[in-house]
């Protein structure tokens, strides 16, 4: 939540249930589609509607199943409309600065064993470079004094947050062992009521995860080659 900066479920966040969007770090409006967002495309005159129902959401075929569709990395100006297609060039950012912070932040987590921790090798601390990514979206700043765990919870959802959509999560979630993040979903569902408000309600679907997807399977060709390799666990 971008005034307390705490976690949506966390005591004290001021997240409402009943109006779920609101004062969210700024990273979500520009991360995702939502219901009732107008403009999306530039040329769709009506706001999007993913309730249940609605013309972009369940039962349609094909409509998002989260409640949610992308908007990060899309330029709403492209057209798909068999009558008046368009297109622009796209540039793809292999190497962004916000990542740069993100990765640094972790690397001198790990070397120096604090959040706060400076060395002359490292004179910004982790937490520091945390709070540049932060300072960009004008989220409070993480507080000095955290815990290694709470320091690491933080950690991981800034990345989670700021690198969403960027092909990032694929392998931070396997470098941590976190895989049990995989193992359920959670989606929007989204009932429109008769005087025209909304019903959010957050429904878990579980999803599968087997602890061998940490490592990839050693192909048999090479283990016939070298007979010493043994295969990854599980595989």
């Amino acid at each position: 939540m971008q005034e307390t900066g705490k976690f949506w479920n966390e005591t004290g966040s001021g997240y409402d249930p009943a109006n779920p969007y609101g004062g969210r770090d700024p990273r979500f409006a520009m991360s995702i589609v939502k219901n009732g967002d107008t403009g999306w495309p530039s040329y769709n005159t009506d706001p999007i509607k993913t309730y249940y129902g609605g013309t972009n959401g369940e039962p349609v075929s094909g409509a998002t199943p989260t409640g949610y569709y992308l908007r990060k990395l899309v330029d709403r100006t492209v057209s798909l409309r068999p009558n008046n297609p368009s297109s622009t060039r796209h540039s793809w950012i292999t190497y962004r600065l916000g990542e740069f912070y993100l990765n640094y932040a972790e690397a001198v987590f790990k070397v120096l064993g604090s959040a706060d921790a400076t060395s002359s090798d490292f004179p910004m601390s982790a937490r520091e470079a945390v709070n540049v990514i932060r300072a960009r979206v004008e989220m409070p700043a993480l507080e000095a004094g955290l815990s290694n765990d709470e320091f690491w919870k933080q950690y991981t959802n800034e990345r989670m947050v700021e690198l969403a959509f960027e092909g990032h999560r694929f392998w931070d979630v396997r470098r941590w062992k976190e895989g049990e993040t995989f193992k359920s979903i959670t989606r929007m569902k989204i009932t429109l009521n008769e005087d025209g408000t909304y019903t959010y309600t957050r429904e878990t679907q579980s999803r599968q995860w087997d602890d061998k997807m940490y490592f990839f399977p050693i192909p048999q060709s090479e283990r016939m080659k070298n007979p010493n390799l043994t295969q990854n666990p599980g595989w």
